[in-house]
Protein backbone atom coordinates (compact mmCIF):
# COMPACT_ATOMS: atom_id res chain seq x y z
CA UNK A 1 0.00 0.00 0.00
CA UNK A 2 1.51 3.23 -1.22
CA UNK A 3 2.12 6.51 1.54
CA UNK A 4 0.71 9.22 1.71
CA UNK A 5 2.77 10.93 0.46
CA UNK A 6 3.16 8.83 -2.65
CA UNK A 7 -0.50 9.41 -3.47
CA UNK A 8 0.09 12.68 -2.75
CA UNK A 9 2.85 13.23 -5.45
CA UNK A 10 1.00 10.92 -8.07
CA UNK A 11 -2.50 13.40 -7.49
CA UNK A 12 0.48 15.72 -8.54
CA UNK A 13 1.63 13.97 -11.54
CA UNK A 14 -2.29 12.96 -12.66
CA UNK A 15 -3.40 16.56 -12.20
CA UNK A 16 -0.22 18.68 -14.22
CA UNK A 17 -0.56 15.43 -17.36
CA UNK A 18 -4.26 16.84 -17.30
CA UNK A 19 -3.34 20.49 -17.25
CA UNK A 20 0.21 20.44 -19.39
CA UNK A 21 -1.97 18.48 -21.89
CA UNK A 22 -4.86 20.78 -22.32
CA UNK A 23 -3.50 24.15 -21.89
CA UNK A 24 0.54 23.45 -22.55
CA UNK A 25 3.52 23.94 -20.37
CA UNK A 26 3.51 27.57 -21.25
CA UNK A 27 0.00 28.22 -20.27
CA UNK A 28 0.06 26.27 -17.35
CA UNK A 29 0.51 27.45 -13.86
CA UNK A 30 2.24 25.83 -10.23
CA UNK A 31 -0.95 27.61 -9.05
CA UNK A 32 -3.58 26.33 -11.41
CA UNK A 33 -1.62 23.00 -10.86
CA UNK A 34 -1.89 22.87 -7.04
CA UNK A 35 -5.57 24.36 -6.92
CA UNK A 36 -7.07 21.71 -9.16
CA UNK A 37 -5.22 18.88 -7.23
CA UNK A 38 -6.54 20.64 -4.17
CA UNK A 39 -3.38 21.19 -2.20
CA UNK A 40 -1.30 24.35 -1.62
CA UNK A 41 1.57 25.52 -3.45
CA UNK A 42 4.03 24.67 -0.54
CA UNK A 43 2.97 20.82 -0.85
CA UNK A 44 3.29 20.57 -4.52
CA UNK A 45 6.99 22.34 -4.26
CA UNK A 46 7.48 19.82 -1.46
CA UNK A 47 7.21 17.29 -4.36
CA UNK A 48 8.55 18.95 -7.17
CA UNK A 49 10.18 22.49 -6.21
CA UNK A 50 9.89 23.82 -10.34
CA UNK A 51 7.36 23.70 -13.35
CA UNK A 52 10.20 22.65 -15.27
CA UNK A 53 10.94 19.49 -13.34
CA UNK A 54 7.31 18.66 -13.03
CA UNK A 55 7.31 18.96 -16.52
CA UNK A 56 9.92 16.45 -17.29
CA UNK A 57 8.33 13.94 -14.69
CA UNK A 58 5.34 14.50 -16.72
CA UNK A 59 7.21 14.19 -20.43
CA UNK A 60 9.81 11.20 -19.09
CA UNK A 61 6.15 9.18 -18.20
CA UNK A 62 4.56 10.14 -21.50
CA UNK A 63 8.06 9.44 -23.27
CA UNK A 64 7.83 5.61 -21.64
CA UNK A 65 4.06 4.98 -22.79
CA UNK A 66 5.40 5.67 -26.12
CA UNK A 67 8.77 3.41 -25.70
CA UNK A 68 6.52 0.22 -24.64
CA UNK A 69 4.30 0.42 -28.10
CA UNK A 70 6.80 1.83 -30.35
CA UNK A 71 10.02 0.24 -29.60
CA UNK A 72 7.99 -3.58 -29.88
CA UNK A 73 5.89 -3.05 -32.23
CA UNK A 74 8.79 -1.37 -34.65
CA UNK A 75 11.13 -4.16 -33.93
CA UNK A 76 8.87 -6.86 -34.63
CA UNK A 77 7.84 -5.06 -38.15
CA UNK A 78 11.94 -4.85 -38.86
CA UNK A 79 12.40 -8.24 -38.26
CA UNK A 80 9.59 -10.31 -39.44
CA UNK A 81 10.19 -11.91 -43.04
CA UNK A 82 8.83 -9.96 -45.81
CA UNK A 83 6.16 -11.97 -46.73
CA UNK A 84 4.64 -10.79 -43.41
CA UNK A 85 5.62 -7.81 -43.07
CA UNK A 86 2.23 -5.71 -44.12
CA UNK A 87 0.09 -7.40 -41.39
CA UNK A 88 3.28 -6.35 -39.07
CA UNK A 89 2.78 -2.89 -40.26
CA UNK A 90 -0.81 -3.07 -39.69
CA UNK A 91 0.06 -4.45 -36.17
CA UNK A 92 2.45 -0.94 -35.51
CA UNK A 93 -0.46 1.12 -36.87
CA UNK A 94 -2.74 -0.57 -34.76
CA UNK A 95 -1.01 -0.08 -31.58
CA UNK A 96 0.08 3.46 -32.12
CA UNK A 97 -4.08 4.34 -32.67
CA UNK A 98 -4.78 2.15 -29.49
CA UNK A 99 -1.78 4.17 -27.34
CA UNK A 100 -3.27 7.26 -28.52
CA UNK A 101 -6.93 6.39 -28.05
CA UNK A 102 -6.28 5.24 -24.51
CA UNK A 103 -4.04 8.05 -23.53
CA UNK A 104 -4.75 11.06 -25.31
CA UNK A 105 -2.95 13.55 -23.27
CA UNK A 106 0.34 11.71 -24.91
CA UNK A 107 -0.37 13.28 -28.24
CA UNK A 108 -1.77 16.21 -26.87
CA UNK A 109 1.15 17.17 -24.60
CA UNK A 110 3.16 16.31 -28.26
CA UNK A 111 1.13 18.65 -30.04
CA UNK A 112 1.70 21.57 -27.75
CA UNK A 113 5.65 21.30 -28.39
CA UNK A 114 4.80 21.10 -32.16
CA UNK A 115 3.53 24.83 -31.78
CA UNK A 116 6.23 25.77 -29.93
CA UNK A 117 5.48 24.85 -25.97
CA UNK A 118 8.08 24.84 -23.88
CA UNK A 119 10.51 25.79 -25.95
CA UNK A 120 13.32 26.63 -23.52
CA UNK A 121 13.25 22.95 -22.69
CA UNK A 122 15.11 20.63 -25.38
CA UNK A 123 13.06 17.46 -25.00
CA UNK A 124 13.45 16.23 -28.89
CA UNK A 125 17.15 14.76 -29.07
CA UNK A 126 17.33 12.72 -26.50
CA UNK A 127 13.58 11.57 -26.11
CA UNK A 128 11.26 12.30 -28.93
CA UNK A 129 14.20 11.73 -31.90
CA UNK A 130 15.27 7.87 -30.85
CA UNK A 131 11.74 6.65 -30.96
CA UNK A 132 10.84 8.70 -33.84
CA UNK A 133 13.90 7.14 -36.05
CA UNK A 134 13.34 3.64 -34.32
CA UNK A 135 9.82 3.59 -36.48
CA UNK A 136 11.22 5.20 -39.48
CA UNK A 137 14.26 2.43 -39.45
CA UNK A 138 11.46 -0.18 -39.64
CA UNK A 139 9.11 1.23 -41.64
CA UNK A 140 12.09 1.45 -44.66
CA UNK A 141 12.06 -1.71 -44.94
CA UNK A 142 9.19 -1.84 -47.01
CA UNK A 143 9.28 1.84 -48.10
CA UNK A 144 12.63 0.97 -49.54
CA UNK A 145 11.11 -1.48 -52.13
CA UNK A 146 8.14 0.67 -52.96
CA UNK A 147 10.32 3.66 -53.64
CA UNK A 148 9.37 5.49 -51.15
CA UNK A 149 10.44 8.09 -48.50
CA UNK A 150 10.19 6.25 -44.87
CA UNK A 151 10.41 9.49 -43.04
CA UNK A 152 7.36 10.96 -44.42
CA UNK A 153 5.52 8.04 -44.42
CA UNK A 154 6.61 7.16 -40.59
CA UNK A 155 5.34 10.82 -39.73
CA UNK A 156 2.25 10.99 -41.74
CA UNK A 157 1.38 8.16 -39.59
CA UNK A 158 1.97 9.75 -36.94
CA UNK A 159 0.46 13.46 -37.71
CA UNK A 160 -2.93 11.32 -38.96
CA UNK A 161 -3.25 9.37 -35.95
CA UNK A 162 -2.57 12.86 -33.64
CA UNK A 163 -5.13 14.55 -35.20
CA UNK A 164 -7.73 12.05 -35.31
CA UNK A 165 -7.20 11.43 -32.01
CA UNK A 166 -7.72 15.45 -30.65
CA UNK A 167 -9.57 16.20 -33.54
CA UNK A 168 -12.26 13.74 -34.61
CA UNK A 169 -13.83 14.38 -37.47
CA UNK A 170 -17.51 15.79 -38.27
CA UNK A 171 -20.23 13.06 -39.21
CA UNK A 172 -23.03 13.91 -41.58
CA UNK A 173 -25.17 16.10 -39.17
CA UNK A 174 -21.89 18.10 -38.11
CA UNK A 175 -21.62 16.15 -34.76
CA UNK A 176 -17.80 15.31 -33.57
CA UNK A 177 -16.95 11.83 -33.47
CA UNK A 178 -13.91 10.78 -31.38
CA UNK A 179 -11.57 7.86 -31.16
CA UNK A 180 -14.49 6.74 -28.25
CA UNK A 181 -17.18 5.97 -31.28
CA UNK A 182 -16.30 2.46 -31.64
CA UNK A 183 -17.75 3.13 -35.56
CA UNK A 184 -15.18 5.96 -36.10
CA UNK A 185 -12.82 4.23 -34.99
CA UNK A 186 -13.03 1.05 -36.92
CA UNK A 187 -13.32 3.12 -40.04
CA UNK A 188 -10.10 5.13 -39.24
CA UNK A 189 -7.97 2.13 -38.15
CA UNK A 190 -8.87 0.94 -42.20
CA UNK A 191 -8.54 4.02 -43.68
CA UNK A 192 -4.86 4.14 -42.00
CA UNK A 193 -4.45 0.84 -43.33
CA UNK A 194 -5.36 1.15 -46.99
CA UNK A 195 -3.66 4.43 -46.85
CA UNK A 196 -0.50 2.82 -45.71
CA UNK A 197 -0.91 -0.02 -48.29
CA UNK A 198 -1.49 2.67 -51.08
CA UNK A 199 1.31 4.31 -50.46
CA UNK A 200 3.70 1.58 -50.01
CA UNK A 201 2.26 -0.54 -52.73
CA UNK A 202 0.98 -3.04 -50.88
CA UNK A 203 -2.72 -2.88 -52.01
CA UNK A 204 -1.91 -6.05 -54.27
Amino acid sequence: MGSPEGGERELILRTATRLFAALGYDGTSTEQIAEAAGLGTAALGAHFPTKRGLYLTVMEEAHRVLSEVIVARADELRDTPPERRPEALHRFVDGYIDLCADHPEVPALWMHRWLSDASDIDLEPLNAQPLTQRAIDSIDTIAKPADADAQFTAYTMIWCIHGFTLSGVLDGTGQRRYADDPRTLRRFRAHMHQLLDRALKLSA
